[in-house]
């Protein structure tokens, strides 16, 4: 069985992607669970290093991945190459939040102090639709991987180019690997 992305303006075939077995999406599944035992440890510090070096990778391959997001969607290439870049302004936004905002808190309430703490909460898996396909899985994915999950992103099958790039965007930044798969 295969996954074929058509050009939504000529209805031209772009390419066909081979379904994923349910023997590889477990295999996945066990590498990002190995992954978040080691992400979840790292100083919020150097996790959101990785997030600036995604800012710069997104930026680099702006025109390449608007193009993608053109051909299988049909968003004008302005449009497009504005949602990366908006990405790109997310993962730098937190990255220099992260630790503030994740700092743990003491709250008075009831006349008892208590403590709130962020905790990560394993692997994420993500269903997204295919309008804003870099947008919608950042939004999604940039804070809850510097919160200390993983993720998993199962993309709109229109969108399936987007979603592998997406996942290159993490690999291309040094991330390490299996915090963040499509």
């Amino acid at each position: 069985m295969t996954i074929t992305t058509i050009n939504p303006a000529t209805e031209k075939i772009l390419k066909r992607y081979k379904h994923m077995s349910k023997k590889q999406v477990l295999g996945i599944l066990k590498a990002t669970k190995q992954a978040q035992s080691k992400w979840k440890i790292l100083p919020i510090k150097k996790r959101a290093s990785y997030f600036l070096k995604l800012a710069k990778t997104l930026r680099k391959h702006k025109k390449q991945w608007g193009k993608l997001m053109t051909l299988e969607m049909g968003k004008p290439i302005t449009e497009a190459e504005a949602e990366i870049e908006k990405c790109a302004w997310t993962a730098e936004v937190y990255a220099q939040n992260a630790e503030k905002w994740l700092k743990e808190e003491t709250v008075k309430a009831d006349g008892y102090k208590h403590r709130v703490k962020y905790e990560p909460l394993g692997v994420i898996l993500s269903i997204m639709p295919w309008n804003f396909p870099f947008w919608q899985a950042l939004r999604f994915g940039i804070p809850g991987l510097l919160a200390g999950n993983t993720s998993i992103l199962k993309h709109a099958s229109p969108t399936t180019g987007c979603g592998l790039a997406i996942e290159q965007a993490f690999k291309k930044a040094g991330f390490p690997k299996n915090v963040f798969r499509t």
